[in-house]
């Protein structure tokens, strides 16, 4: 076995980010830039109204009770119309509507009351000069970065790309991936199991564990405890950039995966890493394809890829943090972990008052499918074991990809 920062960096290191290519607007979401953005213009590129109200001179509002004379008004959306502002006037203005020039300020609809049939308007407060009003180039300048390469997109993103007329988009080639299930003992969620079979869990979890980073893999079928059969399903996946293959990588008589992909002129890189539950898990290379067989326990599976594949993945899409963030969270219950790995414990790890807390889901080990639904996230266990008291600080992993942005 080795470490799993040692199995981690092997990992990463094999796993290069795609070109660049360009695609549209549209179809960039979930993809990851590699240019920089810059505003192509000023933002605001006016001086705006931050309010419905009345555009006016701070200079003529310095007591309660003015009464200016209304000269206009200019709505969002439209130009100010060469309306300036002079002594003792004011322009009715709209929220985001452009700041007419003399005006330096804006006061609120509702503190005003306005006298239509004498055309004025009477102040009911003292104003300060800018009051209001966005100033131009207030949030950016022309010229200013504001994405950078290595960032993903999602929907803050997509905002900056519209505002700046980004309609062409150069992001990194996402990877395309293939999902390989083995067993004699395993069928499809669609048929009822007898006694001695169970449903296929884990190429659906990898699959939805795919979506949440990003990527669309494709599923290549089960492939029964026979190298005839298996060798097949391995020719067709090893034609993409990652290979996903759950259960066959034990010692076990029917454990074929390592002999074949030998075979099939895989180069290893590792196989078995200290760390529990998952011990078993292959990587290996062929050419441009990254392959990472994963234990056939459902627990097992899960565990490899949050641990092991995401980073990976989010490195080859081009992501600038692709590291698994972990956080410290505060136990709420006692934790015993025995020497030897580092453990992953399946966790509902919620905020509460300041602070990340963390909370054991009841497992029965790494086949308990059901118990993965009650988890967002892991503890995670030095590997010198130990006891963990309630209120103790821990390691944890959640599984969401928001630190990664």
């Amino acid at each position: 076995m080795i470490h799993p920062t040692e199995a981690l960096r092997l990992l990463t290191d094999a796993a290069m980010p795609g070109e660049p290519v360009e695609v549209s607007l549209d179809a960039c979401y979930r993809l990851v830039l590699a240019q920089s953005v810059a505003a192509d213009r000023d933002f605001p590129p006016t001086d705006r109204s931050a309010m419905d109200g009345f555009a006016v001179r701070a200079e003529d509002v310095g007591a309660e009770g003015v009464v200016l004379s209304i000269i206009g008004e200019v709505q969002a959306g439209r130009p100010a119309g060469g309306v300036t502002v002079g002594p003792g006037e004011a322009v009715r203005i709209f929220t985001g509507a452009v700041v007419p020039a003399g005006a330096d300020s804006v006061v609120m609809v509702e503190e005003t009351e306005t006298d239509s049939m004498a055309g004025t308007v009477k102040i009911g407060r003292r104003i300060k000069p800018g009051q209001h009003v966005r100033l131009r180039a207030s949030d950016l300048r022309e010229g200013q970065t504001i994405l950078e390469p290595g960032a993903p997109i999602h929907a803050p993103e997509m905002a900056a790309l519209t505002s700046v007329g980004c309609t062409r988009v150069r992001v990194h080639r996402p990877p395309t991936v293939g999902v390989l299930s083995t067993g004699d003992e395993v069928i499809e969620p669609d048929r009822t199991p007898l006694p001695y079979q169970v449903r296929n869990s884990n190429a659906g979890t990898l699959l939805a564990q795919l979506r949440e980073v990003g990527l669309w893999g494709v599923y290549l079928g089960n492939a029964g405890d026979s190298t005839h059969e298996l060798a097949d399903r391995l020719d067709q996946g090893l034609r993409g950039d990652v290979l996903l293959i759950s259960g066959g990588v034990s010692v076990g008589d029917y454990d074929l995966v390592g002999p074949a992909l030998e075979k099939a002129g895989v180069e290893l890189l590792f196989h078995k890493v200290a760390v529990k539950p998952g011990k078993p898990i292959l990587v290996g290379r062929r050419k441009e394809c990254l392959i990472v067989g994963l234990p056939g326990n459902p627990v097992s599976a899960l565990t490899g890829f949050a641990v092991f594949v995401a980073p990976a993945l989010r490195k080859m899409m081009g992501y600038r943090r692709w590291q698994n963030r972990d956080v410290q969270v505060t136990l709420d219950r006692p934790l015993s972990c025995r020497p030897g790995r580092v453990t992953y414990h399946l966790a509902r790890i919620t905020w509460n008052d300041g602070r990340y807390e963390g909370h054991r889901v009841n497992t029965t080990g790494s086949g308990d499918v059901l118990s993965m639904a009650r988890a967002n996230g892991f503890l995670v266990s030095p590997e010198q074991g130990g006891e963990f008291a309630p209120g103790d600080a821990l390691s944890a992993l959640l599984w969401s990809d928001a630190f990664y942005r």
